[in-house]
């Protein structure tokens, strides 16, 4: 149900733009774990990503700041980037929504 709404915010990763249903992931922007029952489907507190994209930021080695810029951690190295498609042009669009859960996400981030 939670990647049916985000499917049909928009079918496609919010950073490369890898647009097949079967692979993109629905990343929970505040964690299943620590979320409650509502914040789990709420459509807002996600981000279609590719698995690539999807690992990084579940390990919190990729985050966004206010503005939807990436920030990508120091301890990932350029042939590592460069492999799994993150460089610091990268941007996603936010709603407010989504920004008051990113807060969180992005002061745990490396």
């Amino acid at each position: 149900k939670f990647k049916k709404l985000l499917i049909e915010r928009e079918c496609k990763c919010a950073l490369c733009g890898v647009t097949d249903p079967r692979i993109l992931i629905a990343s929970h922007i505040k964690p299943w774990s620590v979320s409650t029952n509502e914040e789990r489907l709420d459509k807002n507190n996600g981000l279609l990503l590719c698995p690539n994209h999807d690992a990084l930021f579940d390990k919190h080695l990729i985050s966004f700041d206010v503005h939807g810029k990436i920030v990508i951690s120091q301890t990932l190295d350029e042939v590592t980037r460069t492999f799994l498609n993150v460089h610091d042009e990268l941007q996603v669009k936010l709603t407010e929504e989504q920004l008051s859960y990113m807060v969180g996400h992005y002061r745990n981030s490396i």
